[in-house]
């Protein structure tokens, strides 16, 4: 008769066997056939078990033998081309996205030290009426240049009419408050898109102020991570 250690050590060994038999059995089922569906150049659609390897690098389905329920969809391999394509358009969307945060940044530093929106407000209202005077300012100016310009192309007026050469002096002058008018004018123009601009940074950086407010944030706190 065996000792009772011994045939204890037995029963152990057995059923650990018979535990590591169960788990293999339990991978090897899991362990399914695989289908491929392919269609070839003509057109023709194909039902394999294995794939030819000219079909490796096109679209295909995989499906189970079992039930044939397509359980993947594989795409065909792209050429050298496309993946090129595919690089610059991830690479034009990545610095696009990298512009996006760090105006994000910048607006957030922008907001971080006014304690309200009043205050916030008011630092650009007070920049808009600084280029509201520049507008004014150049306004004038254009007024001016036109009735100068006005004088002189009468003067010029008169002198073809009396049959007289118009001076080179009166020539050039014309030609310098031409360019002057035209300069102002595109001032004007640049100052007008720079109160606009200013305009909508102001209603989205309130719109920021709000949200942080709401979210309990103080003026120099910073917003919590997305990560």
């Amino acid at each position: 008769m065996l000792p009772t250690t011994f045939s204890s050590r037995l029963i152990v060994a057995a059923l650990a066997l018979a535990i590591a038999s169960g788990a293999a059995a339990q991978r090897n089922a899991k362990v399914e056939k695989k289908l491929y569906r392919w269609v070839d150049p003509s057109g023709k659609v194909h039902y394999t078990d294995a794939l030819p390897s000219d079909v490796v690098n096109q679209a295909r389905a995989e499906l189970s033998a079992s039930t044939g329920m397509v359980q993947a969809e594989i795409g065909r391999a792209l050429t050298e081309e496309e993946r090129k394509q595919l690089a610059a358009q991830a690479a034009t969307a990545a610095e696009a996205q990298a512009r996006i945060d760090n105006s994000r940044r910048a607006d957030e530093a922008k907001i971080s030290s006014f304690r309200t929106e009043q205050d916030l407000r008011a630092a650009y209202q007070e920049r808009q009426s600084i280029i509201d005077e520049t507008v004014e300012s150049l306004e004038a100016a254009i007024d001016s240049q036109r009735n100068s310009l006005h004088s002189q192309m009468g003067l010029a007026g008169d002198n073809e009419l009396a049959g007289r050469p118009v001076p080179q002096r009166t020539i050039s002058t014309i030609g310098d408050l031409r360019k002057g008018l035209q300069d102002q004018e595109v001032a004007l123009l640049q100052r007008a898109a720079e109160k606009q601009v200013l305009g909508e940074e102001l209603d989205r950086l309130v719109v920021m102020f709000r949200d942080r407010q709401a979210r309990g944030l103080a003026p120099q706190d910073p917003a919590p991570s997305t990560r």
